[in-house]
């Protein structure tokens, strides 16, 4: 069975940040990191464009996941006599964490998966979701495709860009 599926919402970020307090608290933003701010800034306008308070699921693409916290964590373990060890920094350096950060905000219990294919992660994401809304699995899904650069991954020239962008995809046109 395949279902006709719609594109109800798109927000992506440049270069500039946008006013965060519109939609993250600020006692909530203060322990994002700039990624994770523009994640779930990015989320939130998606689906308030959407006119959809939570989706069936949260589907995430990133390349490298949250680099300015990875490596915050590690300069931590490598040089303790510079820096605290924050548990929030090993907490927010895992992939998925991009995704589940916006679950636990929404309140969103459904389907969540992150791809983290460097390269194809973006075009990983929405496949799933499209093949999840055409075969009835659910009704709706934000997808997101959010990387960071952070100078040590100029210094090691790793490929990618720095983006941050929300879809909203339903099963339903409005």
């Amino acid at each position: 069975m395949s279902r006709e599926v719609y594109l109800r919402a798109v927000v992506k970020l440049g270069a500039d940040d946008p006013d965060f307090r519109e939609l993250i608290p600020p006692m909530e933003a203060r322990r994002m990191g700039r990624l994770l701010k523009r994640a779930v800034w990015c989320s939130c306008k998606a689906l308030q464009e959407a006119g959809l308070d939570m989706p069936d699921a949260i589907i995430t693409a990133t390349d490298y996941g949250c680099m300015e916290n990875s490596e915050s964590f590690l300069a931590g373990v490598l040089h303790p006599e510079n820096a605290s060890m924050s548990p929030t920094k090993f907490m927010q350096s895992t992939h998925n964490t991009i995704g589940s950060i916006v679950a636990i905000r929404l309140g969103c219990h459904g389907y969540n998966a992150t791809y983290s294919h460097t390269g194809c992660s973006f075009r990983s994401a929405l496949e799933d979701a499209m093949m999840q809304l055409q075969l009835g699995d659910i009704s709706s899904a934000l997808v997101g495709w959010y990387d960071e650069r952070t100078p040590a991954m100029e210094r090691m020239h790793l490929p990618g860009t720095e983006h941050a962008a929300a879809i909203v995809l339903s099963v339903n046109p409005k």
